[in-house]
């Protein structure tokens, strides 16, 4: 039994040291704007020796390809969870978007330093996956709504503006137009989405 528990204990350990690494390794690319970065700038960090970082991974590029799909899987993972509610369209749609923004906030600029990456097909995959799961959320929305005759519009266009307010690129613009106010952000998406895109019941 003691065996056991130390070889979890040290599984443990592991996994840690690397969570940190990544976490290190992306945050080592928004200090620098996204520029090169070394193993050791990385290690001092991750607060680890070079030697112990070397022991993950042999090389930079190795690191970054790692950091890049362990962050984006891990986003995938948390979309891939959301449980849409069973509710009306504008309700489905607000939760989607809380969802999506409370995703951009946490992650914060490791993400924009994730999509800015160029040359990694792992990661251009796990991204793709991502966008597709969101596309496919939004469609049943606005599928549901088209059903029960509440769109002021074509499914298509209300698709499309749904896709792009929800998007990080749609996130970080409504952002800057609220002075960063991250809790705005959510109410304004979706007030704005409900209004653009569904008809108004009577007596709202």
């Amino acid at each position: 039994m003691p065996r056991r528990y130390s070889m979890q204990t040290r599984r443990r350990a592991s996994e840690e040291a690397r969570t940190r690494i990544f976490d290190a390794t992306l945050d080592a690319l928004v200090a620098s704007g996204g520029q090169q970065v070394t193993m050791q700038g990385i290690a001092e960090r991750a607060d680890v020796a070079l030697r112990t970082l070397y022991n993950h991974f042999s090389s930079r590029d190795e690191l970054l390809t790692a950091a890049f799909t362990h962050h984006t899987a891990q986003t995938r993972a948390a979309i891939e969870a959301l449980d849409v509610p069973d509710a009306a369209p504008e309700h489905q749609l607000q939760h989607i978007v809380e969802a999506y923004y409370a995703r951009y906030e946490q992650m914060g600029p490791r993400l924009t330093v994730l999509l800015a990456q160029r040359d990694a097909p792992e990661l251009d995959e796990q991204i793709r996956a991502i966008r597709r799961w969101r596309r496919t959320l939004l469609n049943s929305v606005v599928e549901r709504a088209h059903l029960d005759g509440r769109l002021a519009v074509s499914a298509t266009a209300a698709l499309g503006l749904a896709y792009t307010l929800t998007s990080h690129a749609g996130w970080r613009t409504l952002l800057d137009t609220l002075d960063g106010d991250t809790a705005a952000a959510p109410r304004a998406a979706t007030e704005a989405l409900t209004s653009a895109l569904f008809h108004q019941r009577p007596g709202a």
